[in-house]
């Protein structure tokens, strides 16, 4: 399952962070009042970074445990 999603509000877009079901935030700028292609764009940037983090912290969990 992705983290991130899309949400309309006052015909713009939000990119909603599924853990929270707050809008998502890169770098302290909220993601909100998007058009749609911006969002979908965004969506998929932090979804990305978001399993190479996952992905990391799995790497580094089996190298420690492997010293």
């Amino acid at each position: 399952m992705c983290r991130y999603n899309l949400r309309m509000e006052d015909g713009l877009w939000t990119v909603v962070d599924a853990t929270t079901q707050k809008p998502a935030e890169l770098d302290d700028v909220l993601m909100t009042r998007m058009t749609w292609r911006e969002a979908c764009d965004m969506v998929d940037i932090l979804n990305k970074l978001d399993r190479i983090s996952s992905i990391s912290k799995r790497y580094e969990a089996s190298a420690s445990g492997h010293r």
